[in-house]
């Protein structure tokens, strides 16, 4: 079997307004079947930092600067947040349960990461968890040795990683400068087992967050996200003038688009998607490139893609990486609002199918409750009013319940093991509007 590897949980400590929330997946070792986990509740009750934590972990991995402190990630009044992740990763060598927990605080401008811990075990009854590194402020160690009993070479080039990663705001357990350390003192499957995560799962791993959607309704940028064989990433297109690329990317886009109009066929009939070519341009670097645009082809009617709706233009710009959850075990795909300008029953449908019939893992946020009628309940995931444990499943729902109507149920009667609604009051709403509108008299 060829490299797989799954989220198995996630915990959150200090996000946003999140305290504390766990959630976790459906995946084991047993089966790859599709992961389409769904989160909802009430405005401002935590679904958001789901995928802020699932940034925050594509920016670990690819070793990118954190985010800037202006961004209050930090829950209130608090120093750190706290994230840990479990995978479940199955290579040439095994199967194995592997934890990564990071610490993030404020830095001079931006966060910072104050602690890194990597963790593992064997698939097999009886194992325990064996650290592969651990780092705390300066505290640095591998295997459970510390740094410096080490040799001077790999001290330096400990020293060298650590000293990037504070300069520039970064994950110090995927820095590329220590190599050379976990080829010496790492085994054969610890060594596999980190380049399954920064790499592997990394480029099979996808976050497109809302101020992607945000520039798209502003009919300024379509965020085109990408998942081919050998090419994954986002190419932002201007949605108002042609855009300019290499030509080996002007490829990548056409094969993209015959991808994506499969579906799209399907999904939206009569609709599809035409690359027009305009002409050859030198690009800054003096390389010929490619100027084209998006045309939207309905039958005979040819017109540029930004006159479509804005469920349209999102619908297209994230069905590659949908494509990529349908087929390929190995995908994650992080989707915030996923129901946003896309008509409620379309997207029931296309969730039901990937649900029933693919292979990877998709983690979305949502407001529509049309979704709740077509997955399963071990899938759904419902915010609380308990800072302290944001995340729960439903309980007493049975497998031909309507999760809709015991989701609805709990909000306005309760009955779960924690509040999942604030309860609001028509009437102190209309005596609040009416209120409002007489301050202007």
């Amino acid at each position: 079997m060829g490299k797989i590897i799954r989220v198995k949980s996630v915990r959150i400590h200090h996000l946003k307004n999140v305290k504390k929330g766990e959630f976790n997946t459906n995946s084991d070792f047993s089966k790859y079947e599709a992961d389409v986990i769904g989160f909802y509740g009430q405005n401002g009750s935590g679904k958001t930092a789901v995928v802020e934590a699932f940034s925050l972990l594509k920016n670990l991995l690819n070793s990118y600067t954190l985010p800037m402190n202006k961004e209050k990630l930090i829950y209130f009044k608090e120093q750190h947040v706290e994230l840990q992740f479990e995978f479940l990763i199955t290579n040439e060598l095994g199967e194995y349960f592997v934890k990564y927990h990071a610490i993030l605080q404020e830095g001079m401008d931006k966060l910072s990461v104050l602690g890194e811990n990597l963790y593992y075990k064997e698939n097999a009854s009886g194992k325990r968890y064996k650290e592969i590194i651990s780092k705390h402020e300066r505290s640095i160690s591998f295997r459970n040795k510390k740094m410096e009993s080490f040799s001077e070479m790999n001290r330096v080039n400990m020293m060298v990683a650590d000293r990037m990663a504070e300069e520039n705001a970064t994950s110090f357990v995927f820095r590329k400068e220590l190599k050379d350390v976990y080829e010496a003192f790492l085994s054969e499957e610890e060594q596999e087992i980190i380049i399954n995560l920064r790499q592997d799962f990394n480029q099979d791993f996808h976050v497109i967050d809302t101020v992607q959607y945000g520039l798209l309704v502003a009919n300024l940028i379509m965020p085109f996200s990408i998942h081919l064989e050998k090419l994954r990433g986002n190419i932002p297109y201007e949605l108002r003038d042609t855009m300019l690329l290499s030509e080996e990317m002007f490829e990548t886009i056409q094969k993209v688009i015959e991808q994506t109009n499969v579906v799209l066929r399907t999904i939206i009939p009569g609709l599809y998607v035409k690359v027009r070519k305009v002409n050859m341009e030198k690009m800054s670097n003096g390389k010929d490139g490619i100027r084209f645009e998006f045309l939207s082809v309905k039958g005979e009617i040819e017109l540029p893609l930004r006159c479509e709706s804005q469920g349209v233009l999102k619908i297209i710009s994230i069905l590659s990486t949908l494509i990529a959850v349908y087929n390929n075990p190995n995908a994650c795909v992080v989707i915030d609002e996923l129901d946003a300008g896309i008509f409620e029953y379309l997207l029931g449908e296309m969730l039901e199918v990937i649900s029933e019939n693919g292979k990877g893992q998709l983690f979305f946020t949502s407001h529509n409750l049309r979704i709740l009628e077509v997955l399963p309940i071990q899938n759904l995931w419902f915010t609380t009013l308990n800072e302290e444990q944001r995340y729960l499943q439903l309980k007493g729902v049975k497998k031909l319940s309507n999760a809709r109507d015991i989701y609805l149920r709990a909000v306005q009667l309760g009955g779960q093991d924690e509040p999942i609604y604030n309860e609001t009051n028509m009437y102190d709403i209309k005596k609040a509007f009416r209120k409002a509108g007489r301050i202007n008299d």
